[in-house]
């Protein structure tokens, strides 16, 4: 009786044994990523470039976001706006001492001007006071006119009350001249106050006018004292220039006294260098000349007493010849030339 196989209950194992990328659904994937890999390629420049516009958009966005964190650590650090405070505030007095030192009698006469038009100004405003001064009185004035008026009107009216409306007409003038009463009493404090304001105003634009007069007297003094010392100084800077030397001219005279002084020694080095090795020259020269005037000497002392012989052309050469040296039999070939180097 055969075995019965139980292997293939459940379906075939070979369907499960085989890998992803060799079943149907793998052989899909491999159409899909070879068709993505193919759109890579075709768009390929497309795609490159909008990754480098992402990084770059993205180096800048982390950029800005490290200036904006620079400015808010700088607006928000105390220690920062401290010195940057003191910065700015030295830096103002720095450029105020330039202005200051550039003409200084120029800024007093700005000030004085300065003063001139600020009086001219307030004496407009004072004219405007005294014109609202003068429309205040007028108004009051003419208030007490008509107060009058009224109160007239409202006495005859009284004396006619068997008229009809009589009493009204009164009664209303009364109302009125006691309004304008009211009005004038409610205006008289600001009159005096406006009078008092203007004789103010008037005794400060006398203080003004001597203060700006005694300024500039001040100013014409100190401008006659600045000028004459500045010239003075400049009198003595020039004479001090004289001892002392105008300092980039006399850097350039010092340079040439010393480039002088320099080529003066090199020169006058040379010169003993050169003297020194002639004078080795000279000395061999010297004693060449002595040997040859003692040898001459000689030469004349020999031709006084006969011995000196003078070189004949027809002498013979045995006649010349040296002398055997003990043991020679004749002459060594080179004995004709050993007294050359003897």
């Amino acid at each position: 009786m055969a075995t019965p196989d139980f292997s293939q209950i459940g379906g075939s194992t070979d369907v499960e044994k085989r890998s992803f990328w060799s079943r149907p659904e793998g052989i899909l994937g491999l159409v899909v990523l070879a068709g993505l890999v193919g759109t890579g390629l075709y768009y390929y420049n497309q795609i490159l470039e909008f990754l480098i516009k992402v990084a770059t958009n993205t180096l800048h966005l982390a950029f800005l976001l490290g200036a904006l964190g620079v400015v808010v650590f700088l607006v928000t650090s105390r220690d920062v706006r401290t010195a940057t405070f003191f910065l700015f505030k030295t830096l103002m007095r720095k450029i105020a001492g330039l202005v200051i030192q550039l003409d200084p009698i120029a800024i007093l006469k700005i000030y004085i001007d300065d003063l001139k038009q600020k009086r001219q100004k307030m004496q407009g405003q004072i004219d405007t006071l005294a014109g609202q001064l003068v429309k205040l009185n007028k108004k009051i004035n003419e208030n007490n006119v008509e107060i009058k008026q009224k109160f007239a009107e409202a006495n005859k009216a009284s004396s006619m009350l068997d008229r009809p409306g009589m009493k009204e007409t009164a009664s209303l003038a009364t109302i009125e001249g006691a309004g304008l009463q009211d009005m004038n009493q409610k205006l008289l404090p600001l009159q005096r106050n406006i009078q008092m304001v203007l004789a103010f105003m008037e005794k400060v634009n006398q203080s003004a006018d001597y203060i700006i007069k005694e300024t500039e007297i001040k100013v014409r003094l100190k401008e006659v004292e600045y000028k004459i010392v500045k010239e003075s100084s400049n009198a003595l800077r020039t004479a001090v220039s004289i001892f002392k030397g105008d300092p980039d001219k006399k850097f350039y005279f010092d340079q040439s006294m010393e480039y002088i002084q320099d080529d003066m020694s090199q020169k006058l080095g040379e010169m003993k260098r050169a003297m020194d090795m002639s004078m080795d020259f000279i000395n061999s020269v010297d004693v060449q000349n002595g040997i040859l005037s003692d040898k001459g000497e000689a030469m004349l002392a020999a031709y006084n007493k006969g011995e000196f012989k003078l070189v004949t052309l027809d002498a013979r050469p045995d006649a010349a010849a040296p002398a055997l040296r003990p043991g020679e039999t004749y002459p060594a070939k080179d004995a004709g030339y050993r007294n050359l180097l003897e």
